[in-house]
């Protein structure tokens, strides 16, 4: 059994339309566990690989929907480790992705988001950041609490147009800050106006690339409760599935994706980690059908 995403490959084989990409890191130590999430994501993607032993053609089967991944093709870079930040952005400069393949980043707390976006906008002109969040992590405080102001810091990046802080909710936010991300004409859906902005939001995408940031604790912990910040209510596995899928469809072009704030060190570690199994899944399979 190999220890890869879905067990793919580990190297480049021909065309690559997705590359799966741990990030090993930690920003504070009540975080710790985070730094395991890839580990535990590729664990619980094994259930899904062939059982043939083969990589590709991925025979990932569903009754709602049939072969899924049937024309996907994708490997595993592997892990990317870091103990700052600034390691993090060294050690990520040295990853060369395919032209055309969008990576897939898993893994550590949002704080990474910041770097994971610098690295894309690189050999991207401008695009938006889509934020899934139970939180606008928008707070000024980026070196003493980085996974709560990631988002003010990528907002700093010539290229990031505008962010979307999609889904926030709970009492855990800051109005300030929610306030100066408005100031500075960023996009604010919190979950209870999903239903009456969806379609606008669609509409304002169309021409747009996006880079989708994707936060564990948007989900209800009913489905996803190993993560360190997690909310009540929220949406659900298939609801989510529902705006992925709109999200995908409805932009210009998808440049890359991360899931973090995955713990597995915490409780309820199999289903969390299983249900961001299936969205990565879910994801890659909606940018595939885009792509035909």
């Amino acid at each position: 059994m190999k220890n890869t995403f879905l067990e793919l490959e580990s190297r480049q084989v021909g065309i690559g339309d997705f590359c799966f990409v741990g990030i090993n890191y930690c920003s504070a130590n009540y975080l710790l566990g985070v730094e395991k999430a890839a580990d535990k994501v590729r664990e619980l993607s094994f259930r899904y690989a062939n059982a043939d032993g083969s990589s590709l053609p991925l025979k990932v089967y569903s009754p709602e929907e049939g072969y899924i991944l049937k024309d996907t093709r994708a490997y595993d870079l592997g892990n990317v480790c870091a103990s700052s930040l600034e390691e993090l952005e060294i050690n990520l400069s040295k990853l060369i992705f395919q032209t055309g393949c969008i990576p897939v980043f898993v893994g550590s707390d949002h704080s990474v988001t910041y770097q994971l976006v610098k690295k894309m906008a690189v050999d991207n002109d401008e695009f938006v950041v889509l934020q899934f969040d139970a939180h606008s992590d928008f707070i000024d405080e980026y070196e003493d609490y980085p996974h709560g102001s990631v988002m003010n810091e990528t907002c700093k990046i010539s290229q990031v147009s505008k962010i979307i802080h999609f889904g926030i909710r709970g009492n855990l936010n800051s109005e300030p800050a929610i306030s100066k991300s408005r100031e500075k004409g960023n996009m604010v859906i919190p979950y209870v106006e999903i239903s009456q902005r969806f379609i606008s939001l669609l509409e304002y995408i169309k021409d747009k690339k996006v880079y989708i940031t994707f936060d564990t604790d948007f989900l209800n912990p009913i489905y996803a409760s190993a993560t360190n910040c997690p909310e009540p209510g929220g949406p659900s596995y298939e609801d989510t599935l529902k705006y992925l899928k709109d999200i995908i469809k409805s932009c210009k072009e998808i440049i890359g994706m991360d899931f973090v704030e995955f713990n597995p060190t915490c409780e309820g570690a199999i289903l969390t980690g299983t249900t961001i199994v299936n969205l990565i899944m879910e994801a890659m399979s909606y940018v595939t059908i885009k792509k035909k």
